[in-house]
């Protein structure tokens, strides 16, 4: 019986996990949000929301191949999954080059602060391709509810639309709704 149950459970975290990154699923994000948003907003507390997604992605893909792609991919996961270890902390694979970082409990001055030292890390993390070191830089927007947003969907808007921003503004920086 003890090895069906593991077996379910394993079911249960592919549905839910990336198989590439390891990371939540946007799915998944976008169910706990809402009760994480509900939770903040009984508590009193803010929470912080971080959008993230790898510069140049595109043009390092055609460069160096999918399986290429794959590898920077697996990189910025496995850093994500270092830097936020926390259970309350939830990290996800947002859609192809685009990754999400929920924050309970984080002011956006935090989530700035955090959000900048990430930006940092995988910036000066080596990634090994074809025997040469490549690096891997990302734009960030970072929203804070309730500052910004009082539903999910707003808050997801805001941090994309200062995603974008950073993109605009020259890449490889965080900028806050």
């Amino acid at each position: 019986a003890h090895r069906i149950g593991h077996g379910v459970r394993l079911v249960e975290d592919m549905a839910i996990r990336d198989s590439l990154t390891g990371l939540f699923l946007r799915r998944y994000l976008l169910e706990r949000l809402s009760q994480e948003i509900s939770r903040h907003m009984r508590l009193n507390q803010p929470l912080c929301f971080l959008m993230l997604d790898l510069d140049d992605f595109k043009s390092y893909n055609d460069r160096y191949g999918h399986p290429a792609g794959d590898i920077v991919l697996k990189s910025v996961g496995r850093t994500l999954a270092e830097t936020f270890p926390a259970a309350g902390d939830f990290v996800c694979r947002y859609g192809g080059e685009e990754f999400a970082v929920v924050l309970p409990s984080c002011s956006k001055e935090k989530g700035l602060e955090i959000a900048e030292t990430l930006r940092q890390k995988i910036a000066a993390t080596g990634i090994l391709l074809r025997r040469q070191e490549t690096r891997m830089t990302v734009s960030i927007g970072v929203a804070v509810f309730p500052g910004d947003a009082q539903i999910k969907e707003e808050l997801i808007n805001k941090a994309d639309m200062a995603l974008y921003k950073a993109k605009m503004a020259g890449r490889n920086r965080v900028i806050a709704a």
